[in-house]
């Protein structure tokens, strides 16, 4: 199953409010803040993922199967939960 990141949920409100207002400068200070957040926290989340899609090739190519799936289960582990 896929499942979107609260922090990407949140920003496409976020996006879909400031269209409807005119702009993110219509948007109040608080929600505009909020995005800076939320912009932080998915710039950390593609670092890592990336970062860890990069060794699980690594893993790969070396063969080592132990050490892939210790890294399968480290990106599991930043997949989004349904609740």
């Amino acid at each position: 199953m896929f499942g979107i990141h609260s922090v990407h949920r949140r920003l496409a409100e976020l996006t879909e409010k400031a269209d409807r207002l005119g702009g993110f400068n219509k948007l109040a200070e608080a929600e505009q803040k909020e995005i800076t957040h939320c912009l932080i926290v998915n710039a950390k989340i593609t670092r890592e993922v990336d970062a860890l899609l990069q060794l699980s090739f690594i893993a790969y190519q070396a063969n080592d199967t132990e050490w892939q799936m210790e890294i399968c289960g480290r990106l599991d582990a930043l997949r989004p939960k349904f609740t």
